[in-house]
């Protein structure tokens, strides 16, 4: 019962094993000595009257074991700990009266065999992540190496299309689960964007030692999660300096046009992507104290023509006032291309069949044309490891992240002023204590804060309605024509959705882990204290929303009339219910929501 009530430590790993002689026989109070070769930690063990014994919760690395026993020769092996792992290593000594040593390797490239749980799980080991090509260098993209990893998402996209990558969880389905339920950890504590259900905080490929993918049957220290658990560790230093500097260079020159483009004669985009980076680490003082940081910079530019399909001022002028006043507060900044749809071939009543009502423009923006969205990223890791004794062994992390995608990226319109970027600037501090009571009794301790603070923020116009034909999904000028209709106000191509959403989310995390061997038993046993503080105001509050019609024929013929048939509009409670009085504070998950159906005029 203990052991299935398991929470926490779950970056680390643990060795068991039997010490018998040649004959099979048990060897009884063998002392078991473990050293990192990285950084010298030493623990301690000594096997039971059954010859077992037990090392729990060691940091991911190669360690050497040590085993000795009175009138037996002293044998050394070399084994690896993943993250997470459980490993198995007996040992048999033989009889010397001389003081001989035996000295076997283990070799820790091969395949890792699971003998002690029914988990599923693969490790994406440091090796794989640092030498295989990521065109990105984010590290999460080698999630899709694990076996039962896809990244077709069962869950429904926005367009209602079914299995479409949604970009959640780690950016792929595990267990023929949604991404969304994935649960993401960084160095055994819980790293994910809980308002997007995404990876909260990303790293520089280079500060990841390795991560396991857990798709089945994983146990309850893991915490929360029904499709899978992504856990990654980063990289300490040792007493050995190691360090590397990098640049890598994606320009369009060197890349291929697509099918697409190549089908309809779209000449390919021009674009520049830049990542260039260091890392370093090694020892302050031998055996005791070790470092390790690694930063990152992204920088990506491009600019591309998007095309749009907006009513044009012969429509306009020919209209109800109320039309006319809305769009007047507004100016376009886009060129026209010299495509146009008159109102005959809309269904348009009321004006002359053959006025110009629509025109397609294009407009340029920064977009992603291969190389990703335009963005100044900078990603940075810091870690300390400190052995206070043989029986301590603390560490400190600290993860920020800082990134700024360029007006244009967020949400773009060809109307002026509607361009807006994103932001993000998050964070993420650890500090894990391990403590051996006895050889028998360990305990772990952990505090971690990760603060999540994204946004998107408005452009240069002032909130305000942003019209649209339908309040569900963009709509095409007509079925010929892929092209989407705009009007003005922001993200005019996605009804239902609104800015700025902007603030942090925090998350307060505290661990506590404690294993105990008993004879032949091993009890685990711990809990969590998790608080999730969500304080981001949502854009309902300051946007509305106005839809013109069901159908594209009765949104023509409504905006010419300047009448809607639906206005939502959402009130903000400030942190309490609409109907009472509270001063200003966070807002937390409680909104209001105006919704009137009308054939009332355009505001």
């Amino acid at each position: 019962m203990m052991a299935g009530a398991a929470f926490a430590q779950s970056e680390t790993g643990q060795i068991t094993g039997k010490v018998t002689d040649t004959n099979g026989a048990v060897v009884a109070g063998a002392t078991i000595t473990l050293h990192s070769a990285e950084t010298g930690a030493q623990r301690t063990a000594t096997t039971n009257d059954d010859g077992v014994y037990a090392i729990t919760n060691l940091q991911p690395g190669v360690y050497q074991i040590t085993v000795e026993a009175a009138n037996f020769a002293k044998s050394t092996q070399r084994l690896q700990i993943t993250v997470g792992a459980k490993a198995s290593l007996d040992t048999t000594l033989s009889v010397s009266t001389l003081s001989t040593e035996t000295v076997n390797v283990v070799d820790t490239a091969g395949v890792e065999v699971n003998t002690q749980t029914h988990e599923l799980s693969n490790v994406v080991s440091g090796t794989q992540i640092r030498e295989l090509p990521t065109v990105t260098r984010n590290p999460y993209n080698l999630v899709q190496l694990s076996g039962n990893a896809t990244t077709d998402d069962p869950s429904t996209s926005q367009n209602g299309t079914a299995g479409t990558s949604t970009f959640r969880g780690a950016g792929a389905s595990l267990n023929g689960q949604r991404a969304a339920s994935t649960n993401v950890l960084l160095d055994g504590a819980d790293n994910n964007d809980s308002y997007i259900a995404a990876v909260g905080q990303t790293i520089p490929l280079d500060s990841v030692q390795e991560f396991r993918v857990v798709t089945s049957n994983f146990s309850s220290e893991y915490g929360r999660a029904s499709g899978g658990i992504v856990n990654v560790a980063t990289r300490s230093g040792g007493n050995d300096f190691h360090g590397t500097a990098y640049a890598f260079n994606r320009i369009s020159r060197l890349a291929s046009n697509g099918f697409a483009n190549n089908a309809t004669d779209v000449p390919r985009g021009v674009f520049t992507r830049n990542q260039f980076g260091y890392s370093l680490g090694g020892r302050i003082i031998k055996d005791k104290l070790f470092f390790f940081n690694s930063t990152e910079w992204t920088r990506v530019r491009s600019q591309g023509e998007l095309l749009a399909f907006v009513p044009t001022p012969q429509l306009i002028n020919l209209s109800a006032p109320a039309t006319r006043d809305f769009f007047s507060a507004y100016q376009l900044a886009a060129r026209a291309t010299g495509r146009v749809r008159t109102a005959g071939d809309l269904g348009i009543t009321g004006v002359p069949a053959g006025t110009p009502a629509f025109q397609e423009v294009a407009y340029s923006v920064p977009t992603d044309l291969g190389g990703g969205f335009p963005q100044n990223d900078a990603s940075t890791v810091t870690r300390v490891d400190w052995n206070l004794s043989d029986k301590t062994q603390i560490y400190g992390r600290y993860a920020l992240q800082d990134n700024i995608t360029l007006p244009g990226t967020g949400a773009n319109s060809p109307y002026e002023g509607f361009n807006t970027g994103t932001t993000a600037y998050n964070q993420n501090f650890l500090v894990s204590l391990t403590h051996t009571f006895s050889p028998y009794l360990v305990s772990a301790s952990k505090l971690a804060f990760n603060r999540v603070n994204t946004g998107n923020p408005l452009g240069d116009q002032p909130p305000g309605p942003t019209l649209y034909m339908n309040e569900t999904i963009a709509v095409n000028v007509d079925q010929n024509t892929p092209v989407n209709v705009a009007f003005p106000g922001y993200l005019p191509f996605g009804p239902g959705q609104a800015i700025p959403a902007n603030g942090p989310s925090n998350q307060f995390q505290l661990y506590q882990d404690m294993n105990y061997i008993k004879g032949n038993h091993q009890f685990r046993f711990g809990g969590q204290f998790f608080n999730i503080q969500q304080n981001r105001t949502f854009g309902a509050f300051l946007n509305s929303v106005q839809t013109l019609g069901v159908n594209n024929v009765q949104a023509y013929n409504n905006l010419v009339a300047g009448q809607l048939v639906k206005f939502q509009g959402a009130v903000d409670p400030q942190g309490g219910f609409p109907e009472t009085s509270s001063r200003p504070r966070s807002v937390r998950h409680r909104s209001a929501a105006a919704t009137s159906t009308t054939n009332g005029p355009c505001m």
